[in-house]
């Protein structure tokens, strides 16, 4: 109680007192406590002191009487419940009386948000013990509460260890009822595990919240052993579809896979767990075949799954063998025609490459071949370039006369260019 919530308590005691000083005929003051709390109610105590009674016990918000409760003997204490309902008030402040009493201490009851009580889950067959196929039926119940607190929606939940759950059935809308059914089918071995069911409604001050969940229910789904299918021979080749022992006197069906409806069914005899089924008489190259079987238990079926697919080849001479349909012939195609577009885009690669190396090669021989051209060019050029042969000779110039006036003389010598005739 918060200190303004002392203050005025101790207001209404001594108004209380002075009021009820010329009355010494007043009882004294009953105690109010809060004793529960259940979802959005809230259970209250009014209590007379020892040695005190009365048949009326009277609740008040305030000044205002909100609840009264009348007893056939008399009795020293009385309980009341208030509801989310009654609750939701700025004023929260409640007394209690009995008879003529004292008006007791204010009280403001301490509301926490709890879900609401569980619900009750059980199943058929109560066993938990299923078949692929069979339907399971759960049965949801609720904990009867008042009207103000009736379910609007119930959820079944399948539950995995360490989550919450998912939702295995859509979620039951109810008006007025305490209770919802669900069905759910199973299918295989991972439809097993535990489920559990809770349900919805909305409480004042706290909108819509869900229940604490059930206590869960465990399911096993007891699968049929896969059967096995081969060619054996029997006078003749024939499908054998196998079983399980446990099964004996099933029903075997042969299928065509991609087909849903069976190409034969045969009923196995009372001591046998198998069936066997003639080759067809025509059929397409490289046909698949499954086996399946079924048995009943108690009122609904069992199937197991397929078996393993086996492929029917061509056996000459018992059976006429056709070639595959149009559609296997057009997928064969196709991976022909990418097969030669890849088989075309590597040979032009190739072809690439070897160009590219040819005209590299090419080039580098047009190179080489320029370079000798020069070579021989610079050659023939510094060839002409060569040093003129200039010989010198001595020449007499003049007769004997001439010779003997200079006689005495030194003989004089000039240089005669001697050019040759042309130059090479």
């Amino acid at each position: 109680m918060s200190f303004c919530g002392y203050i005025f308590t101790a207001l209404i005691i001594i108004l209380q007192h002075f009021c009820a000083a010329g009355q010494p005929s007043v009882l004294e003051a009953p105690t109010l406590t809060q004793v529960a709390v259940r979802g959005s109610s809230v259970e209250l105590l009014c209590q007379a002191p020892q040695g005190y009674g009365g048949l009326i016990f009277k609740l008040f918000r305030l000044r205002k009487l909100i609840d009264t409760i009348q007893h056939s003997t008399e009795q020293r204490e009385a309980r009341f419940v208030l509801w989310g309902k009654d609750m939701d008030s700025n004023n929260t402040w409640y007394c209690c009386q009995y008879q003529n009493s004292m008006y007791s201490s204010y009280m403001e009851p301490k509301v926490s948000i709890s879900p609401p009580t569980s619900p009750h889950l059980v199943v058929e067959p109560s066993s938990g013990h299923i078949m692929p196929g069979q339907t399971m039926s759960f049965h949801c119940q609720a904990p009867h509460v008042p009207e103000k607190e009736l379910p609007e929606a119930f959820l079944l939940l399948k539950r995995a260890r360490g989550t919450s759950g998912t939702m295995v059935a859509p979620a039951k809308l109810v008006s007025q009822s305490h209770q919802s059914h669900f069905t759910v089918r199973t299918m295989g071995r991972e439809d097993g595990g535990e489920y559990i069911c809770l349900y919805q409604l909305t409480l004042p001050k706290m909108g819509q919240v869900n229940s604490t969940a059930s206590q869960p229910v465990h399911i096993t789904v007891k699968e049929l052993p896969v059967p096995t299918l081969s060619i054996s021979r029997h006078g003749s080749e024939v499908l054998e579809c196998v079983g399980s022992p446990s099964y004996p006197q099933a029903f075997f069906s042969l299928f065509c896979v991609g087909t849903l409806s069976p190409q034969a069914t045969h009923q196995a005899s009372l001591t046998q767990h198998s069936a066997r089924f003639p080759i067809p008489t025509r059929y397409e190259h490289g046909t698949l075949f499954q086996c399946q079987y079924s048995v009943q238990l108690g009122n609904s079926w069992a199937y197991s799954k397929m078996s393993t697919p086996v492929t029917l080849p061509c056996i000459k001479g018992h059976h006429l063998c056709m070639p595959s349909p149009a559609g296997n012939t057009g997928n064969t195609d196709l991976a022909l025609i990418v097969g030669s577009v890849s088989a075309g885009v590597l040979f032009l690669m190739v072809v690439s490459l070897l160009s590219f190396a040819v005209h590299r090669h090419v080039k580098a021989m047009a190179e080489r071949r320029r370079q000798r051209e020069q070579e021989k060019f610079w050659q023939h050029v510094h060839s002409r370039d060569h040093i003129v042969d200039l010989t010198l000779q001595r020449v007499d110039i003049g007769s004997e006369d001439f010779g003997r006036t200079f006689r005495g003389r030194a003989s004089v010598s000039e240089p005669i260019y001697n050019c040759p005739d042309n130059l090479h």
